[in-house]
Parts: C-alpha cells; sequence; structure tokens
C-alpha cells in the first residue's frame, strides 16, 4: 500500500512541476499548494484503504477521483477505464469475431443478424439459427455479457459452435474463422421511389466514407434523381468520415468545417477535396435532437453552402473537440481541446453554462424550449444569404415533428423482457402462416394486415408466462404492438430491408419530407456552389 502511495505522490509531482513550468501564470505559491492537495488526497486514500468499515477497491475509488475532477469541465469530456474504452472503440473502429449480431432467448444464443460476407455467412449461417455450444461447452443458459468473451478473438483464431436449426434433424458444427469486423454505418441505402434514393447513416466509423461512395455509385447507376440523407439518431463518430460525407456533397476547395481553442494548435481547416464529389442533385438531409457531432459537421456544411434542405428538429448542439490521451494502464481521457465551427463562423456547441448535466441533457429533447431559444441565438447567413442560426446545434430549415407518441413503458417493457416476446411469438405466427414467405416485402409492409385474433393470442401467449399482466394492456397498447409483431415478422422474413419498410409506414417524418423536394430543388438553383469557375 505505502508503495503505491508514494508512486501516485511521485508522478503527481512530476505532472505538477511540468505543468507548471509549461504555464507562464503558474507561481510558485499555487504549484506548492496543489501539491499539498495531492499529498491530502494520498493521505485520505490512504485512511479510506486503512480504517474504513468495508473492504473498499482502491482502483475504483481512483477511477471515480478521476471523473470527479473533471466534472465541471464541460459535458463531454469522458473519462474511461480500459475496459470502458475498448468498448467504446468497438462503436466506431469494429472488432474482430464472427460477424452477427445476437439475442439470449429460451436460454440459447439466437442469430438475429448475419453480416454479409462475414464468416459465419459464409458458412451458411442464417438468422434464426441457435448457437448452443461454443469449443464443446454447453452455450445453453449463458449470459449475454459473457458471449462476446467467447465468440470474439485475435483474426486468423477459429472458434467451434454447434448450431441448431429448425427443419434440421439434429444440430450441425462449424468452424469458424474469426476475422475483423468494420462496424456497418449505413444500414439502409435505397429507393422509396423511381428515381428518389434514400440512404441512412447510422454512425461515422471508420469505413463510413466508403459506404458512402457505394451507396451513392449504386443508386446513381439505377437512375438516382434525388436524395434524402437520414442523419436522425446519429450521435457522430470520426470527424474524418464527417469530412469525407461532407465531401460527396460539395464541390473541392469549400471549407467544410473548422475548429478553435484555447491553443493556437487547435486551429484547423478542412476542405473539401476535388475528387469524390457526386451530382448536384437535389438532396434533403433529415436531423434530430440526437444528431450529434459528426452529425452536425455535415449537416452545418450542406445547410451553409446551400447545398441542401435540412428538415427534422434541431440537432443536439455538440460542437466540442475531444482529444484522446491514453495512459499506461489502458485507460483514455477524452478532453475537450477545441470546438466546431460551420463555414459560415457558427459555433456548432449548445451553452452547457450553469446547468447541471442533466439540465444540458434534458434541454436538447424539449421542442418548444428549442424553438424559442432560436431568437436569442446569434443570426449568420449561408453564403446565398439565408438566415441561419450560431450556438445552439443546427436549426432546420423545415421543422418537422412525428405525430406518433411514443410507445407506453407496459409496451417498452415487452420489448426488452428478456423472455423476447415479439420474437418468439413472431416465429411461431410464421409457423402458422408460412404463405408470407412467398409475399414482397413492399407489399407485405404497405398492405398486409395481422389476424384479428393475433393480438388476444399475443395476450394469451404473454400471459402464460407472466399471468400477473391484466389482458386490458393489450388492447390498450393494440396499435403498437400490432405494429411490433408485423415488424418483428418483416425482420425474421427479410431481416433489415423488412423491418425497414415496416418502419417506414408509421415514419411521418419521412413521409412529409419527400413533399419538400421542389424546396430542394430550388435551392438549388440559389447555391453559389453553381457558380464555381
Amino acid at each position: 500500500m505505502k508503495k503505491r502511495s508514494k508512486i501516485i505522490v511521485a508522478c503527481a509531482l512530476i505532472f505538477v512541476f511540468f505543468w507548471a513550468e509549461g504555464s507562464s501564470n503558474y507561481g510558485i505559491s499555487q504549484t506548492k499548494n496543489l501539491y499539498q492537495k495531492i499529498q491530502v488526497f494520498n493521505a485520505v486514500l490512504n485512511t479510506i484503504e486503512s480504517v474504513y468499515v468495508e473492504e473498499v477497491n482502491p482502483t475504483s475509488l481512483i477511477d471515480d477521483a478521476i471523473r470527479g475532477m473533471i466534472k465541471n469541465l464541460d459535458p463531454h469530456t469522458t473519462y474511461l477505464t480500459a475496459e470502458e474504452f475498448k468498448n467504446w472503440s468497438k462503436t466506431y473502429q469494429g472488432y474482430s469475431g464472427i460477424g452477427i449480431s445476437f439475442d439470449i432467448i429460451k436460454n440459447k444464443i439466437t442469430i438475429m443478424s448475419v453480416m454479409e460476407g462475414g464468416p459465419s455467412h459464409k458458412l451458411g449461417l442464417l438468422p434464426g439459427d441457435r448457437i448452443i455450444e461454443i469449443n464443446g461447452e454447453s452455450a445453453i443458459g449463458i449470459k449475454r455479457n459473457d458471449v462476446p468473451k467467447k465468440l470474439m478473438g485475435p483474426p486468423g483464431t477459429t472458434v467451434r459452435v454447434t448450431v441448431e436449426r429448425q427443419g434440421w434433424d439434429k444440430p450441425k458444427e462449424f468452424t469458424i474463422v474469426r476475422q475483423k469486423i468494420e462496424v456497418e454505418s449505413i444500414p439502409q441505402a435505397t429507393f422509396l421511389r423511381p428515381g428518389l434514393g434514400y440512404i441512412r447513416i447510422a454512425r461515422f466509423s471508420r469505413t463510413t466514407g466508403q459506404e458512402l461512395e457505394t451507396a451513392l455509385t449504386n443508386l446513381e447507376a439505377q437512375g438516382l434523381e434525388k436524395l434524402i440523407l437520414d442523419l436522425r439518431g446519429n450521435s457522430g463518430g470520426y470527424l474524418q468520415m464527417a469530412v469525407e460525407v461532407a465531401n460527396k456533397f460539395i464541390p473541392g476547395g469549400k471549407m467544410i468545417v473548422y475548429t478553435k481553442g484555447r491553443i493556437p494548435a487547435a486551429y484547423r481547416e478542412y476542405f473539401a477535396s476535388p475528387q469524390g464529389v457526386h451530382p448536384m442533385f437535389p438532396l434533403i438531409v433529415l436531423v434530430d435532437h440526437t444528431s450529434a457531432s459528426a452529425s452536425e459537421i455535415v449537416a452545418g456544411a450542406i445547410q451553409d453552402w446551400d447545398r441542401g434542405l435540412i428538415v427534422g428538429q434541431t440537432t443536439f448542439g455538440k460542437g466540442l473537440v475531444q482529444t484522446q490521451y491514453p495512459f499506461s494502464d489502458g485507460s483514455v481521457l477524452l478532453i475537450t481541446t477545441a470546438k466546431y465551427y460551420t463555414p459560415s463562423g457558427r459555433l456548432i456547441q449548445r451553452d452547457f453554462s450553469h446547468k447541471s448535466w442533466e439540465d444540458y441533457y434534458r434541454e436538447a429533447y424539449n421542442d418548444s424550449l428549442r424553438q424559442q431559444q432560436l431568437a436569442k441565438l446569434p443570426k449568420f447567413k449561408t453564403f446565398a444569404g439565408r438566415t441561419v442560426y450560431g450556438g445552439g446545434g443546427i436549426a432546420p430549415d423545415i421543422w418537422l415533428t412525428s405525430n406518433e407518441k411514443p410507445p407506453s413503458k407496459f409496451t417498452i417493457d415487452l420489448i426488452y423482457d428478456e423472455q423476447r416476446f415479439f420474437y418468439t411469438f413472431a416465429e411461431e405466427f410464421l409457423k402458422n402462416n408460412p404463405q408470407i414467405r412467398q409475399m414482397d416485402v413492399i407489399d407485405f409492409a404497405q398492405n398486409y394486415q395481422l389476424p384479428p385474433e393475433t393480438l388476444d393470442n399475443f395476450a394469451e401467449y404473454v400471459m402464460k408466462i407472466k399471468p400477473e399482466i391484466s389482458k386490458e394492456k393489450f388492447q390498450q397498447n393494440a396499435k403498437d404492438i400490432r405494429f411490433l409483431l408485423k415488424r418483428q415478422i418483416a425482420y425474421i422474413v427479410w431481416g433489415k430491408d423488412g423491418q425497414f419498410q415496416v418502419n417506414l409506414t408509421r415514419d411521418s417524418v419521412l413521409q412529409k419530407a419527400m413533399d419538400y423536394f421542389p424546396e430542394a430543388a430550388k435551392l438549388l438553383t440559389i447555391s453559389t456552389l453553381n457558380k464555381r469557375k
């Protein structure tokens, strides 16, 4: 214990004196005071470890102390332990595994989707297959968090899985070679109507630029005339990918974003390159309150250059640059070092001063408050002279909100219940209605109606396991439950495309957005991008 304490003090002293030397305004008295505080911190840690009524983990205490130290900086500076950073990185950098998404249904690992071209796809594994053994050990009853530990591993290594599938006489064993799995950032790229394309970017990962290039090229080859780019629910990711995405729509030489911070090195400008820009077709960008960071960079640049119409709700307002500072134990500090500005000079970041962390996040999703705040925000001009606003996210050109009420707590609890009622019921439903598998996905989404008795059947199915649930709850939430059952059926039969087509029938914002293409086309006629030399 004493050895560890001395190390903490020694490291802290090194930090204090190097930091003091690098700060011209940091005097000897302040350095001495800081050193004394570090000694107090060390003494408190030792005292807790020695005499506190219960045994505590000193490493956790130090992690909590670091989080307390950065709490008053800004809402986005974050400290991640080694394990937290590893999980965070998977969201954007990918991982090494067998290329499936899964859930635990009836105590078995159930494959929910298979990555096209991935190792499981090459061996013929399908959604609905159940993995019952891993490397010869039973996987029945395995905890959800333990599955990745067994299926993931270094690229090139193998894992043996035993799989059961409906229709097989007995389970089959597969040896799967793990490979690097890139996290898909574009789950949907399709046509909504002839000539009208739709691309959804779910996150900005390492492959987003190339994925978008492929999606646009494929749609253009099939007659793309106008496009909806959906950034709703996209909380951001890599800055460079935001620049690459904007570059597909904004000609070379035009600024996309710039950053400014306290030190000169934090000032950087990012421009579109001459390569990669696509035709100047009418463009609508969908955003909402959860569109943040990289999404706001793209939306802000497209709006400033009058390249496309921004439709939806005001974005989150996260315009702070986090720089990664890794430490020897694998932990990482994501510390704010600069702020993002759009080409016209608008600060993207929303004000967070004099607000609690909870109030800052709650405010982002308050429609009426965000609209009221616009009048108080600084006004800027796009390059064609339209008025836009800074310092509060990206306000849409056309404000649209969904007319669908959010599902009730009862319905949400049903969705996330560990029994996975919707999936298991949908499987049984398909066994009794095999003709659905022969239907066209769009015809199913737009025209198919579940039989009238389906809701009662589902209620009885759930109540056999949870008899304490009242049948009236199902009647009260009938609309949402019918929709979710239909969507689950579509997902089992057609995968993500089926799920999307059913979602489309209730996506009122997307449906209304299609009506604004005349305005998007008109915007192109005034855009300064059409006057490039």
